[in-house]
């Protein structure tokens, strides 16, 4: 058959390596892909999800059945006692925003063990100062660096736990725009034993972002106690078009629901409107579509390995997440990529992605995100700040096929430049 699109041979030969690499990983992910899926039937089944439950509510939405089952479907695929699963969270950065906001108290000291956040979340702490931030309220703020490996400091966070007995420990577990690890269960896990015997009452919180159906543990089963993340992420399963889900103890949900509507009414307040058929949706297909992005990321690093450039992590790696982080050395061979990935897009293939500046960075970024839903990092998407060491995140791809060709497209767009 002939070629639907153009790829020069240099780029095709080392494509065919890199998928002799990936074979083996690619047949681990396929078993990871097929326990979350019938574990997602499983709990539908169980719910006894029917028809009626798409039909939405207006108002109030007082006893909302499709509501209230989705939220016992994300509990019980992760494990948690309760979740909330809501199209009013409007980002993952509004959705960890409930949550900080509705546990924790003027006083209160929230220990931050992954080094600084990303940088959207910094002005809702008050990293970076911003009226309305945690510290406005009262609520202190530390942290735990990270190692010069970019791993977990374990012995830093005994010591900074047992002098503050911090009312949260907060976890990132991805790597946002640094070159960091993303953190797998056992290295959640290695955090959550930390902290635990020395600190019972310390509530340790998730930002699970970009981690969903990535392993087959739930963050809950390893310690711990709430977590939070988008559903135009993994979690939502390129289908969703918006939400955010809160998962983990009873007692911590309620709380971050009284945050997300009021005291008093919580979670049986908020109406669905129109949009419980395609959440539910979403949520049925996520842990196919999570799955096609990390083949998607194993793929790319293999092919920028052979290629001759860094990639974090090594596709002989196992992950956490769905993030690529491969270092490119220039702006222009950032920007290079960025129009290769949108030029193998289905949404706006023929846009040229330009660096402008971003409402919560500290510098350009560029970005290229041809997809179905505006901001939806599941869908194949790359980006990345334009300083050093200029290097591109790329994440997503619910579709496997067309994916590795916006790859290919990214590399050879990448290697025109001298």
């Amino acid at each position: 058959m002939q070629p639907l699109f153009e790829i020069n041979e240099t780029i095709r030969s080392a494509a065919d390596k890199a998928m002799e690499l990936c074979a083996e990983h690619f047949a681990e992910l396929e078993r990871i892909k097929e326990y979350h899926q019938l574990k997602m039937l499983k709990a539908f089944q169980q719910y006894h999800v029917s028809e009626s439950m798409f039909a939405g509510s207006t108002g109030y939405g007082y006893d909302d059945r499709g509501r209230d089952t989705l939220d016992k479907i994300y509990a019980y695929v992760f494990d948690a006692e309760d979740a909330l699963a809501r199209h009013n969270f409007m980002s993952g950065t509004h959705t960890l925003t409930v949550a900080l906001f509705g546990i924790l108290r003027p006083g209160d000291e929230m220990l931050c063990v992954t080094g600084t956040p990303y940088d959207t979340i910094q002005p809702v702490i008050g990293i970076t100062p911003c009226s309305g931030s945690l510290t406005d309220f009262g609520v202190r703020y530390s942290e735990v660096g990270l190692l010069d490996d970019g791993s977990v400091d374990l012995d830093g966070i005994r010591k900074a736990v047992s002098e503050k007995k911090p009312k949260m420990v907060y976890i990132q577990r991805s790597k946002g725009y640094s070159p960091r690890p993303s953190l797998r269960i056992k290295e959640i896990k290695e955090i959550c034993d930390a902290v635990k015997p020395l600190s019972p009452d310390t509530i340790i919180m998730l930002d699970n972002c970009y981690g969903e159906f990535t392993e087959y543990e739930s963050p809950v089963t390893v310690g711990v106690d709430i977590m939070a993340g988008s559903m135009i992420k993994n979690a939502g399963g390129g289908i969703s078009p918006t939400g955010g889900y809160i998962a983990g103890r009873a007692d911590l949900v309620e709380l971050c629901a009284y945050r997300l509507s009021s005291p008093g009414t919580g979670r049986e307040l908020g109406c669905t409107l129109g949009v419980l058929r395609e959440m539910y949706l979403g949520a049925y297909y996520a842990p196919i579509s999570t799955i096609e992005a990390v083949k998607t990321a194993v793929f790319a690093s293999a092919l920028f390995e052979v290629l001759g450039y860094d990639v974090e992590p090594s596709y002989k790696k196992r992950r956490g997440d769905i993030i690529d982080v491969i270092t490119l050395g220039s702006p222009e061979k950032l920007c290079a990529f960025c129009r290769g990935i949108q030029s193998g897009s289905p949404i706006d293939s023929f846009v040229t992605p330009q660096p402008s500046p971003m409402p919560g960075y500290d510098s350009e970024v560029i970005m290229a995100a041809g997809a179905f839903t505006l901001g939806s990092s599941i869908e194949i998407s790359a980006d990345g700040p334009l300083r050093e060491p200029y290097a591109v995140y790329l994440q997503g791809g619910i579709s496997f096929a067309t994916a590795k060709l916006s790859v290919m497209l990214a590399a050879q767009e990448v290697e025109k430049v001298k």
